[in-house]
């Protein structure tokens, strides 16, 4: 299946996608202010020019990293504010080659480019149409399910839903069933690893290119938090607990690895529900895309930094050469207002001077960590103590 492109995606997800500010308002104990909007962000990308190096998913220029295929790159604020910092003294010295102008960013601006590239990260990224038919071979689908038009079990029927939501959600509902035909024909349980269930869905989607297409819009993350404690997730997974998704290291990048990740513990889970005296509850794909969007609102979230290991990081990376208290630019006067997306506005709009005065300092320009930036942010925001 060919990949619709960007614009023609956004266009089709409409004006309303992914209202964060409406929906989630501020960052649990902080003043960061959730991104704004995802079509205004494409502009954004579009009129500063990023298409001029960056592509998303094989659109645009080719000199910097495809922004649509690096999940692991940048899958919070902080991340991507630090990648934006350690990159832009190539950044800048690519575009005073190419004669590209630095043009400034505005906050609201920012805002609107973070949740067009969080997007992103919430869409998928395309899977292996080959490794999907190996896949099909090696994992043993091939002897419940077959890819022939017709059969009874025919997965390539499947290849019509193009949203990864949709794969969740069905494979979610008749679990039981597969695992009872598995139990019966004496099959092992398998497990599916980080992009091989986007690898066997493009398989899927390949046999199906004739076959009218179903999308699924992003859900909604205040229907998804209300879903959240009415499907009973919330009696296992409890904000701040062992198994707090929100704050699972190993949380899907994608969606397909999330339907991947549904898949390889809903016998756990299944047996969690048994134990607690739980129906399974069965969710419909809005439902499932509710959850979804609530999943990753909340996964959007930095963990809170640390001052102490801030003021470290502050004096380690060299910022107090040019940021003293009392002399201009006096970041104190700054107190409780810095977040991720101010830090990369500031960088972006201030980056080269900053870069030409380290020059002469003969500082060199220190690259920084999310978990870094996180901590020097609360150091900044406690007025550097």
């Amino acid at each position: 299946m060919k990949r619709l492109s960007i614009l023609t995606i956004l266009l089709l997800l409409g004006t309303g996608l992914f209202l964060w500010n409406q929906a989630m308002g501020v960052e649990k104990g902080s003043g960061y202010i959730l991104p704004g909007e995802i079509k205004e962000g494409w502009k954004v990308f579009t009129t500063k020019r990023c298409g001029a190096c960056h592509a998303i998913w094989g659109e645009g220029g080719k000199g910097g990293p495809d922004l649509g295929i690096l999940p692991k790159s940048y899958v919070s604020p902080a991340q991507l504010a630090a990648l934006m910092w350690n990159h832009g003294p190539e950044m800048w010295g690519r575009m005073s080659a190419q004669k590209i102008p630095l043009r400034k960013i505005e906050k609201k601006e920012m805002a609107d480019l973070f949740a067009f590239l969080y997007f992103i990260r919430y869409m998928d990224e395309p899977g292996d149409a080959k490794k999907g038919k190996t896949l099909m071979e090696t994992k043993g689908c091939g002897k419940c399910h077959t890819v022939t038009e017709g059969a009874k079990v025919d997965l390539g029927r499947w290849g019509m839903y193009t949203n990864p939501i949709l794969w969740a959600q069905m494979m979610w509902n008749h679990e039981p069933q597969m695992e009872q035909a598995m139990k019966k024909k004496g099959l092992p349980w398998v497990e599916f690893k980080e992009n091989e269930m986007a690898d066997l869905i493009a398989y899927i989607r390949s046999l199906s290119g004739t076959v009218e297409k179903i999308y699924l819009s992003p859900g909604d993350p205040r229907s998804g938090e209300k879903l959240f404690s009415q499907k009973g997730c919330i009696r296992c997974h409890i904000p701040s607990g062992e198994l707090d998704l929100g704050r699972k290291k190993d949380f899907p990048r994608t969606l397909a690895q999330l339907a991947g990740m549904m898949w390889n513990h809903s016998r756990e889970m299944w047996k969690g529900m048994m134990e607690k005296g739980m129906d399974r509850p069965t969710l419909t794909p809005q439902e499932m895309a509710d959850l979804v969007a609530h999943l990753f609102s909340t996964r959007y979230f930095d963990e809170p930094g640390d001052p102490v290991r801030g003021k470290a990081v502050f004096n380690k990376k060299q910022c107090h050469h040019c940021h003293t208290r009392g002399t201009p630019p006096d970041l104190t006067a700054l107190k409780g207002q810095i977040s991720p997306i101010f830090m990369a506005q500031t960088m972006w709009n201030h980056g080269p001077q900053m870069l030409e005065k380290m020059r002469k300092v003969k500082a060199s320009w220190k690259k920084i960590d999310g978990r870094e930036m996180v901590d020097l942010m609360e150091y900044l925001n406690r007025g550097m103590p």
